[in-house]
């Protein structure tokens, strides 16, 4: 097989992701920046300058950083444990760093007994660097580039008399090598690779291909690095091209940012914006899943490339303008520059710490453009419409312009001296938005301008020729309507998948999170209410469901031990779902009953002093005796739990101070008990009241996500989710139920076949209002409106269960949870010991069962990554119940529900190649230990489920090729 980078490559990035180039940024500066500014503000990535060692010389040019010394991680921004920390923070709050590496050359020859950085005296003129060591031999024979038409020279002479390395040497590439994944092992996501095009393609594709993997404590298991390259390119008429290299990684696009220059510097060379309705491949530009696109970087600051007008901060308006269109209209990845003022084009960095003002800008000469208000909220923008296409495009026929993204945002451009003054379509939802060019929302209301959308989307759209910026933009999530489902930022993106960590310690989910859940794809764990509640007789697993107070302390562990793992959790990128109970307090428990915090509340009295609730603060006492009527069902109480009365202001006030403990705490949100027995109007109060995710790992803004039990089979239920869904997401019962009865083969059975259209045709909730599943602690126990459920218990219960959460994990969702059980005799069971003992095989023992480690459900959970975005496409059925269908270009699943076997050709949809299939094994090393699918030109392959087979479907993916 063909081994390229390209083809090894898992972006750790998504579409519309920015990084910011915190060029010349100290490393303790840029951890600081990470936490206080980054991750808060969206941005998902940090480019950092070269961290090795390089020459210390007069004046301290920038350019030293260029003329590598060793590969000795010491330099102007600090030492190697330094380095350290700076990734450590950022990985923690889930921004990436990526390091411009130069490896195409060492540095050019430097006065004798010039020093290093990290110490070093190398010998530059006679080549011999002893750090690293390269000698003589390892460069390419003297030479400089004389004729930049000429690819030999231009690939193997010396750039500005910096000593070309000869990257066809094993030897140059070992170290090369080294160096990179030294780098890796630290935890860095990728790479800059300066210099790109002075190197041969080929050498390069082998020295990607050798890298590590990315550190699985920070990424996903089989993750490559990213290496975006830079090949300075007019695109036009080079004789060195991007597209020669765009096999083995991304590109850095030089052509984008100039066209964007001529649009936005009106010099005679003009580009109008309204010929920008097709901006991309049709100007020549590089595909968007190739390219890394900007509109300045350091270089282009200073010196310009091919004579071609550029913007920086210097012409600040344009500047703000440029950055707002790039950030606006799609892309895959974007670089926004963070310079330091500068009047000669060889001066040395500013002194750090780099000081921030009380407004929010840097000082002492830092430029800062990534704080800029235009900026750094247009990153946020690109963030909410991410996945969207340009549509209603508008021009006034010269150089003012507007399109919308989706039914997500909306901007408006105006490139003249007159004023913008247009009814237009934006294709959002009626409201009052809030610009995020001059303000931004705050405590729901605008500091900026407020644009008031129509019925229909449309809008008064007025930017004035001397508007201090000349552009506005709105989004889905600016609406001013203050609703909790309105505010609501979701932490989980598309298909993402949550691991339910059914009574699991506060340690082992710790644990299981940094060596299972972040290495293998999921994005969230749902953890049992960690709140007090009663010590019973047998430890039934429903105590947890009985508060006695809000404090922190359950039989998973104490508030210190939650905290910990909050920590542990959202270090390695998995989210933390905390499962509450705000609907009643427990029960009536025999005097003197303890709580798991030590408390003793009078359960009869309706006294819990610990919160503290009083009799009061409950509705009056009733049960529930008609499940069909909706006061009773919302009013009176749960199987003897007393029910708190949420439309009390001081009910209200004690439930919200509880959420947001767990917020500040770090939590991103919340399934909610029981909230089919509250009124959503009162839920929605307590919602709106709760505060905005922690910064340390959420962007600013960000609020909490409640995903809401609303037991229902949604049919023929007095109370319905659809209620709900206007103040969050809502569990989907019938979701499971469905898929039960595909997968049981009874009386009441569901054929495959008839899933070509598994959604809202069949009544189940839009995938936006539902978190779906196939069972949880509840439906596993109990079952529901005696419906068919499918759990670990089943006969065969590996083929059965993995059968329906794998065909779940395959069709498009928004977010799915994944059970996590213990074995259990008895429904009222208590868990077993911690800690989970994990055997050799990856298994758990000690009675718990945990699905969410089973290959064919974890490997699913990959394919849901791989996939997430497209749609299902090219669905195949024998009639009956053996089915197969395509992920868009991503992924190709087949499910054989008969006792014969499933034998015939299909579309798979996936390029030519050999794919392994993640149920029966999963890639290693290059191989498959299950099964293997050749799929030929033109994606048709032979597949083949037997009847018997051990998992009863197979699936393959783009990343599980071979």
């Amino acid at each position: 097989m063909y081994l390229t980078a390209a083809l090894l490559t898992i972006l750790p990035l998504v579409s519309a992701d920015t990084i910011a180039n915190m060029f010349e940024w100290s490393h303790d500066d840029v951890a600081k920046e990470c936490v206080s500014f980054l991750a808060p503000h969206g941005y998902k990535g940090v480019q950092v300058s070269p961290v090795n060692e390089v020459p210390v010389l007069n004046g301290r040019p920038w350019w030293e950083r260029y003329q590598p010394f060793s590969y000795k991680l010491v330099s102007r921004s600090g030492d190697e444990a330094a380095f350290k920390r700076m990734v450590e923070t950022c990985n923690g709050v889930g921004v990436r760093v990526y390091v411009d590496v130069v490896f195409n050359h060492m540095s050019a020859d430097q006065p004798w007994g010039t020093t290093g950085t990290a110490g070093s005296r190398p010998d530059t003129h006679a080549k011999k660097y002893t750090e690293v060591p390269y000698g003589p031999n390892d460069f390419h024979p003297p030479c400089g580039i004389s004729d930049w038409g000429n690819r030999w020279q231009v690939r193997n002479c010396e750039l500005m008399g910096l000593h070309d390395l000869n990257q066809a040497s094993e030897y140059v590439r070992g170290k090369i090598v080294e160096f990179l994944n030294h780098l890796i092992d630290i935890g860095v996501a990728g790479f800059r690779v300066d210099a790109a095009k002075h190197m041969e393609p080929t050498d390069l594709a082998v020295i990607y291909g050798r890298t590590n993997n990315l550190n699985t404590r920070w990424f996903p298991e089989g993750t490559r690095p990213y290496f975006f390259q830079e090949i300075m390119s007019n695109q036009d008429n080079d004789a060195i091209k991007p597209q020669e290299y765009t096999r083995i990684g991304g590109a850095l696009d030089f052509k984008y940012g100039f066209e964007l220059a001529r649009a936005f510097s009106y010099g005679n060379d003009h580009n109008q914006l309204k010929w920008f309705y097709n901006f991309g491949e049709k100007w020549n530009l590089l595909p968007w899943k190739d390219s890394v696109v900007f509109i300045d970087n350091h270089d282009t600051q200073r010196e310009g490339v091919f004579d071609r007008q550029v913007i920086t901060y210097k012409q600040s308006r344009q500047y703000k303008m440029a950055n707002g269109f790039m950030l606006a209209w799609p892309h895959e990845r974007a670089v926004v520059m963070s310079s330091y003022s500068f009047n000669d084009k060889d001066q040395s960095p500013p002194a750090y710490p780099v000081p921030i003002n009380q407004d929010g800008s840097c000082g002492g000469g830092w430029v800062c453009e990534h704080r800029w208000r235009q900026i750094y909220n247009m990153v946020a923008f690109a963030n909410v419409v991410k996945g969207t296409g340009v549509n209603d495009w508008w021009t006034n026929g010269n150089d003012q312009v507007a399109f919308c993204r989706g039914d997500k945002g909306f901007i408006a451009i105006n490139g003249e001296s007159g004023d913008l003054d247009a009814d237009l379509q934006t294709c959002l939802p009626p409201g009052n938005y809030c610009d995020v060019v001059s303000g931004q929302k705050q405590d729901g209301r605008c500091t900026g301008i407020t644009i008031n959308v129509r019925q229909g989307g449309m809008a008064k759209i007025r930017v004035a020729g001397n508007a201090e910026d000349g552009f506005l933009a709105i989004h889905a999530q600016l609406n001013m309507i203050l609703t909790a489902a309105l505010l609501t930022i979701l932490p989980l993106v598309s298909a993402d998948t949550i691991a339910n960590m059914f009574e699991w310690s506060h340690d082992d989910v710790a644990k299981e999170c940094v060596r299972f859940l972040a290495p293998h794809g999921y994005k969230g764990v749902q953890v049992s209410p960690v709140n007090e509640a009663p010590v019973l007789n047998g430890r039934p697993w429903w105590e947890r469901y009985q508060p006695f107070s809000y404090k922190l302390v359950s039989r998973s562990g104490d508030e210190a031990a939650f905290k910990r793992m909050v920590e542990t959790c959202n270090g390695v990128g998995v989210r933390v779902y905390v499962d509450v109970v705000f609907n009643h307090m427990s029960a009536d428990q025999p005097w003197g009953t303890t709580g798991t915090a030590g408390s003793r509340p009078d359960t009869h009295a309706k006294k819990y002093p610990e919160v503290p609730y009083g009799p009061n603060d409950f509705h009056p006492p009733c049960g529930i005796q008609d499940w069909g009527n909706r006061w009773q069902t919302r009013n009176c109480e749960l199987v003897g739990l007393h029910d708190l009365n949420q439309s009390s202001e001081y009910v209200r006030g004690k439930i919200v101070e509880f959420l947001n403990h767990l917020v500040d705490i770090g939590v991103a949100g919340f399934r909610v008990d029981a909230a089919k027995h509250m009124e959503p109007n009162d839920l929605a109060v307590i919602y709106g009241r709760t505060k905005n995710l922690n910064t340390r790992w959420f962007p600013e803004g960000s609020r909490p996500y409640f995903f809401q039990e609303i037991l229902s089979n949604q049919d023929g239920d007095a109370i319905k989710p659809q209620e709900y869904t206007r103040i969050g997401g809502a569990l989907d019962f019938k979701y499971g139920f469905e898929l039960a009865r595909a997968f049981s083969y009874g009386n009441d059975h569901n054929q495959l076949r008839w899933f070509y259209n598994f959604g809202e045709q069949w009544n189940l909730l839009p995938w936006r209002d539902s978190v779906v599943f196939i069972d949880n602690h509840d439906t596993q126990r109990d079952g529901v409106f005696g419906r068919q459920v499918i759990t670990h218990k089943q006969s065969r219960q590996y083929k059965v269960n993995s059968m329906a959460n794998g065909f779940m994990l395959a069709w498009p969702h928004e977010r799915a949870v994944v059970m996590s059980s213990y074995s259990f005799n008895d429904k009222d069971q208590s868990p077993p010991a911690y800690p989970v003992p994990v055997n050799q095989d990856g298994s758990c023992g000690g009675g718990w069962v945990c699905e969410h480690r089973w290959r064919q459900i974890y490997n699913m959970v990959g394919f849901a990554n791989v996939v997430k975005g497209t749609g299902v496409n090219d669905w195949w059925s024998n009639g009956k119940d053996q089915v197969a269908f395509c992920r868009g270009d991503k992924g190709f699943i087949a499910i054989n529900g008969e006792p014969w076997d499933l034998d015939v050709d299909l579309q798979t949809c996936l390029p030519p190649g050999n794919y392994c299939d993640v149920v029966s094994g999963q890639k290693q090393d290059g191989r498959c230990t299950g099964i293997t699918i050749n799929v030929r030109q033109g994606g048709m392959a032979k597949i083949r489920v037997a009847g018997n087979a051990e998992d009863g479907f197979l699936a393959i993916h783009a990343q599980s090729k071979l």
